[in-house]
């Protein structure tokens, strides 16, 4: 054990320094990749489980009203509940936008004052002043309002942080087309709905009195639960402004039951909504996994990259310590030791870059969050013990699998040939030659192809490093095409327009169906109406929906649109979730009214990722729509039609455009080009020092031809040959590798969405015409530069075999 510490000790000590360099940086950008997408995945849930336990564990939020909800605070199944909380629907500007507001109004300590005298609130800290059951929001900043005032008002801390609002500022709340200016005295995190912008409407706190002063009149009340998240844009339908209503937050005796919980109570007809904590998390948390699924793809495939990268590496490196090897066994050192000290090496090497990347990775993952920085801030960096454990020693063992078997071939190979100076074995010359006759190249070509096809082993590693960062250009292409197809055709995440109309409270909505008729700027419009459906004990987000239903422009990706009544749609995520075909029948009750819907096709939709089911207005009589959702004529935008309808409109609705892409994908699509990139610079340099590694090995080839009249320029041009074959080849296997792994891990995305499969775009024209020829020029261009030094020297000096 002794001996093969010391070899290993040597090896490293006086080792090529370059190479030991490259193991080191290889395993720590290989850990980096995957702890970093492990951590973005993982992190956000632990940060929600503790909101949901400082909240005191809401599973379960009731939307009805104040009377049937004091009911349900009697259910056998509620631990505890918060008292039934008013509110009343309003829209505040954000970035010159009408957004959807819930205004609650606060009770218990929370009415009081959220903290104890002379004790200031911390982002990330715990609320002691806000005990009134569960379900409670948590104050970050300021304070809440003082009991009795009608001008001051608790903000949504997502929204806030968004806008830039801070304590102190003044915002104008609009409750049924009236203004009323408030001032911002703190901000809050309310977990009965997920965050803004994946979810609106956003939740404002006020006292009593500011309440009474901007509801309207008593019996106007609200008719179901907000809607749940879109995570590519802003939920579309929240109550109408002015609209007032009730909810209770409850917690359960056994959290599991909620399901069938909401599940009963709904059909006991008692209450108009019902949402799950399970469903609310879930909404929480849809971006950060998918995301941190997507960075930790890009891992492994920096994993894969890191083993071709070594066996590369550990080839020319042993073949280099040939006659090292050879005297080390011929002084007594057994096979055995020869590779438990090569192999040695490379694990220490690796593992002092697995531990350096896996912190890397820890600190970085932070920055790489989605979806929860608004509402929470940049969460602390963390190193997880097992995630790195775990990442560590993956990539120690690829490491120390693609040195070790070029380790076992060197040390089998006999001391005395090799201590001859005889070259170590190759495929025949002659061969190639034959090989090379029979494609009619010229006389450079022909050698430097042949120059790498005599190293089969080493070609195939070399152009395996460089088709995986091939591969995974490909796949950064494609995905960021993916999501910016997304953006650009909302369709294709269940949103077909560009503006939402919101009636105002008691506006007629056939009024309102006149004027959109009447508006040229209006290419088509159709109504939706939220409600939550029951099926068994299972409930999940419907929506009926009314007008032309030529204008419903869903993207259906099997059977056909919804024409009529008794027909559904569903969302990919509700068709796997209920194990639904296209044809089968679905009796479902919506606002106690049972429903007998076929289901007609299935359609791309991420909102509550996909669980979602469609069925025309008509089936629900006399309910007035949540919103109408409107189309600009193909000549016209967004913009200019919001302002038409603003202007015709006037007060009788809130109009505002659809929500576009957050900020936050940008920082996906960064991160995924930066890891693309990265694997594109490890395998190009991986492949010059390969092909530096055969030059040298061939020094006296070189030499030789030097002597029977090649010129500098030609042996130039047979490296150069030699490298732009392995960059064809390398492009050859890695061009479709990655166009398959690009479909695999967007389906995977598109289906964790709700969206489905088959959305995933094809990468840019250009990539996939550039990926060849650039490949090609790259290996040419590293060939040539490999080779520039040693074919400038003597043919004498050169014919000396090193």
């Amino acid at each position: 054990m002794a001996a093969v510490l010391r070899l290993v000790l040597a090896g490293v000590r006086g080792g090529n320094r370059a190479t030991a360099l490259a193991a080191v940086v290889v395993a720590a950008l290989a850990t980096a990749g995957i702890v970093a997408g492990l951590s973005v995945r993982d992190q956000g849930g632990p940060r929600v489980d503790r909101l949901y336990v400082e909240a005191g564990r809401p599973d379960l939020v009731v939307y009805g009203t104040p009377e049937a909800l004091e009911t349900v605070r009697r259910d056998r199944a509620l631990a505890d509940s918060s008292p039934v909380v008013r509110y009343v629907a309003a829209t505040v500007a954000l970035h010159a936008e009408p957004v959807d507001a819930r205004v609650d109004a606060l009770s218990g300590p929370a009415a009081t004052g959220g903290n104890p005298p002379g004790r200031a609130p911390t982002v990330d800290g715990p609320d002691p002043g806000t005990g009134a059951g569960p379900g409670r929001p948590l104050l970050r900043t300021g304070r809440w309002p003082v009991p009795g005032a009608t001008d001051e008002v608790v903000f949504d801390r997502a929204a806030a942080t968004d806008a830039g609002i801070r304590v102190g500022d003044r915002v104008e709340v609009t409750v049924a087309g009236r203004p009323y200016p408030l001032t911002v005295v703190g901000t809050a995190i309310d977990l009965t709905d997920c965050f803004h912008p994946d979810c609106d409407p956003i939740r404002l706190f006020v006292d009593a009195a500011t309440l009474s002063r901007l509801a309207p009149a008593p019996g106007d009340t609200d008719t179901g639960a907000p809607t749940s998240p879109d995570p590519t844009a802003g939920t579309p339908t929240s109550p109408a402004p002015g609209r007032s209503g009730a909810l209770l937050v409850g917690r359960l005796t056994d959290p599991a039951d909620a399901e069938a919980v909401a599940a009963r109570l709904l059909a006991d007809g008692q209450v108009t909504g019902v949402q799950t904590w399970a469903d609310t998390r879930d909404d929480i948390l849809i971006r950060d996994r998918i995301f941190g699924a997507s960075l930790a793809g890009f891992g492994l495939f920096v994993l894969v990259a890191a083993a071709f990268v070594v066996a590369g590496t550990a080839t020319a490196r042993l073949l280099v310590r040939r006659r090292e090897i050879a005297l080390l066994a011929s002084v007594g050192y057994t096979g055995r030791q020869l590779v438990a000290g090569l192999v040695g090496e490379i694990v220490l090497l690796g593992t002092t870059g697995a531990l350096a990347g896996g912190i890397a990775g820890s600190l970085l993952a932070p920055y790489l969050q989605v979806g929860l920085t608004n509402p929470l801030g940049r969460p602390a960096p963390r190193i997880a013990p097992l995630t790195l454990l775990g990442a560590g020693v993956l990539v120690v063992l690829i490491l120390g699998v693609a040195t070790g078997l070029p380790a076992l071939r060197a040390a089998r190979q006999p001391a005395s040939e090799v201590l001859r100076d005889r070259p170590p074995r190759a495929v025949t010359p002659d061969r190639v030659a034959r090989l090379l006759d029979r494609l009619r190249l010229g006389t450079t070509v022909r050698y430097g192809i042949g120059a790498v096809l005599v190293r089969p082993g080493r070609t195939a590693l070399t152009a395996g490093a460089v088709a995986v960062a091939v591969a995974a250009l490909v796949v950064g292409g494609g995905f960021t095409a993916t999501m910016d197809r997304l953006v650009a055709e909302p369709a294709y995440t269940g949103d077909p327009y560009d503006v939402v109309v919101a009636p105002a409270s008691g506006t007629d909505p056939q009024r309102l169906v006149a004027a959109l008729s009447g508006i040229p700027e209006v290419g088509g419009w159709y109504s939706q109406t939220d409600r939550r459906a029951l099926l068994g004990d299972r409930t999940f987000l419907s929506r009926a929906v009314g007008g032309d239903p030529d204008d419903a422009g869903f993207v259906v990706r099997e059977g056909r649109p919804l024409r009529a009544a008794g027909e559904a749609l569903v969302g990919y995520g509700l068709l796997h979730r209920l194990d639904l075909r296209v044809g089968d029948t679905v009796p479902v009750r919506v606002d106690d009214i049972p429903l007998t819907l076929t289901v007609v096709g299935w359609y791309s939709e991420t909102e509550d990722t996909g669980e979602v089911l469609l069925y025309r207005a008509e089936q629900l009589p006399g309910v007035p729509p949540d919103a109408f959702l409107v189309s600009a004529q193909p000549e016209g935008t967004p913009g200019a039609l919001a302002a038409v309808l603003r202007d015709r409109l006037g007060t009788d609705a809130t109009v505002r455009i659809r929500a576009s892409d957050p900020d936050e994908l940008g920082t996906f699509t960064v991160a995924v080009r930066l890891m693309a990139g990265l694997l594109l610079a490890v395998g190009l340099a991986h492949l010059g020092t390969g092909l530096l590694s055969g030059a040298r090995e061939r020094s006296r080839a070189l030499g030789v031809l030097r002597a029977v009249g090649f010129t500098v320029r030609q042996t130039v041009g047979q490296a150069a040959a030699g490298g732009a074959a392995l960059g064809l080849l390398a492009a050859s296997v890695g061009l479709p590798l990655g166009l398959v792994a690009h479909r695999l891990l967007a389906d995977r995305a598109t289906i964790g969405m709700g969206a489905g499969p088959g959305l995933a775009e094809a990468p840019p024209l250009f990539l996939l015409l550039g990926t060849v020829p650039g490949t090609v020029l790259a290996g040419a261009v590293a060939g040539a530069l490999a080779t520039r030094r040693l074919a400038r020297r003597a043919a004498s000096e050169l014919v000396r075999w090193e």
